[in-house]
């Protein structure tokens, strides 16, 4: 009895954690600023649509709906003063899931506040948004830039799998039941 509890639990965690889509956390980097400035963020997202990348814009019928986290800041120079943005700054977003940098593929790139008059600072970076793999802060009041050649650099973060938690939960019910059946 115990045994086929088991092996139904075993096989329900496992096509349960095929099925499962979660969003995935990624931390990003851009480097190659003025002065040694950075940009920093990170983002969560899910290719709902199984294309190979996240994206979404403001202006597309979709919206941002792969993307449903968002933050970014820029640590400030001479130019450009140290500014943060969150989710409800991005306007355009788009990143190939396969790769580990950003920027210079071309439905890739980052776009905040890009059309006028909805924020001080913008944050431009990839040929998506730029036609060049390079980066942008602009200080929209006055009109002063900064710029990278650099791509941005993604790392996701550790998630663990859904599945090895149905796996380990399986095989310690196991353990409990060889356990039982010794004493």
């Amino acid at each position: 009895m115990i045994k086929k509890l088991l092996s139904i639990a075993a096989v329900a965690g496992l096509i349960f954690s095929a099925s499962a889509a979660n969003a995935a956390l990624y931390t990003f980097t851009q480097t190659g600023f003025t002065g040694g400035a950075t940009i920093t963020g990170a983002f969560e997202g899910e290719d709902l649509n199984h294309d190979g990348y996240i994206k979404g814009a403001t202006f597309f019928a979709e919206g941002l709906s792969e993307i449903s986290a968002f933050s970014v800041s820029f640590s400030g120079n001479a130019f450009v003063s140290a500014f943060s943005q969150a989710y409800t700054d991005l306007t355009l977003f788009g990143f190939d899931i396969s790769r580990t940098a950003m920027g210079n593929a071309a439905v890739e790139g980052i776009a905040t506040n890009w059309f006028e008059g909805t924020g001080r600072y913008q944050y431009l970076t990839g040929v998506g948004v730029n036609g060049a793999q390079d980066g942008y802060v602009v200080d929209t009041l006055t009109g002063i830039y900064d710029g990278s050649p650099n791509l941005v650099s993604v790392t996701p973060a550790a998630v663990p799998v859904p599945g090895a938690v149905w796996l380990f939960g399986s095989a310690l019910m196991g353990f409990i039941g060889l356990k039982r059946r010794k004493a």
